[in-house]
């Protein structure tokens, strides 16, 4: 039986993930902070029979990184496949955004899959075998208004990871990197709730409009359960490739923005969010599905 590792299994992909292996016949050690849902994972997989083990870890520290590595070798014995996809959004704007909360998304999304990484980097690399998937996004390639933090935070992992795939194919590990468009997850609705200005700043018009198109875009989106196959397709491809398009969007997109000149770039980057009105200097739209 196959080992995966999979971090941030709470919602989502990652809890997608850990549900879809399990069903696959793979052990699955999934990471969870929140015991309340450990409790609910660990319930669905004792009534169905699941060997899907529930591994409290929080990324963003190391001590506690290292002993849910050391718990998943000495009940696994061995991590053929780890999933780094535990990360955090908050929304706001490059000037106002507190350091700390830039430091926080930074360390979860970043540093938070190396420490992961690096903990279990040298098990596989003396098997001489594994499979590291790394969980970005279409942010890491567009910049949107108000995600400065998170593009970054992805942006970086990326490149980190095609540097580390380099350094680590000798050994018979090959690292990853998946960018999912729209799906139905907690993510908007945690964006949307969390997105607030300082009372004297400049941007509070525009960031009212993003939380609000961020509201209106919860909810929706691909079922999550696609991210969970390609993850799974991944897994078992003897040598896959570095980067995965995740979605109908995330391709669409990628193929659009590779054609594209600097002005036609900004001129789709604010029609995502419908922000033209902000560059051209005009109030916001009343409605934000018209996306002004």
């Amino acid at each position: 039986m196959e080992n995966v590792l999979i971090t941030g299994c709470s919602s989502g992909f990652g809890r997608a993930g850990a549900m879809y292996f399990a069903q696959q016949g793979w052990r699955v050690f999934a990471t969870i902070r929140d015991t309340a849902a450990a409790a609910s994972l660990a319930g669905w997989a004792a009534d169905n029979n699941f060997p899907l083990h529930p591994v409290h870890m929080d990324v963003t520290s190391p001590a506690g990184v290292a002993r849910a590595v050391d718990e998943v070798l000495a009940a696994a014995g061995a991590i053929d496949v780890l999933i780094n996809n535990a990360g955090i959004a908050i929304p706001g704007m490059f000037e106002d955004m507190p350091w700390d909360a830039l430091q926080k998304v930074m360390d979860a999304n970043f540093y938070g899959p190396l420490r992961v990484t690096r903990a279990v980097l040298p098990h596989m690399r003396r098997r001489g075998s594994g499979r590291i998937i790394m969980v970005s996004s279409l942010s890491a390639l567009v910049g949107l208004p108000g995600m400065s933090a998170y593009s970054a935070s992805k942006a970086a992992l990326e490149l980190a990871s095609e540097s580390l795939r380099l350094e680590v194919d000798r050994f018979g590990i090959f690292v990853s990197v998946i960018e999912p468009g729209a799906y139905n997850t907690a993510m908007p609705g945690k964006i949307s709730a969390e997105t607030a200005a300082p009372a004297e700043s400049p941007y509070r018009e525009l960031l009212r409009h993003l939380h609000e198109s961020s509201k209106a875009g919860a909810g929706q989106g691909d079922d999550p359960l696609g991210v969970a196959e390609l993850l799974l397709q991944i897994a078992r491809t003897p040598r896959p490739a570095f980067r995965y398009p995740a979605g109908a969007q995330a391709r669409q997109v990628i193929d659009m923005i590779a054609g594209l000149d600097a002005a036609a770039r900004d001129t789709f980057i604010r029609s995502v969010d419908g922000t033209g009105w902000w560059s051209e200097g005009r109030a916001a739209p009343s409605n934000v599905n018209g996306k002004a």
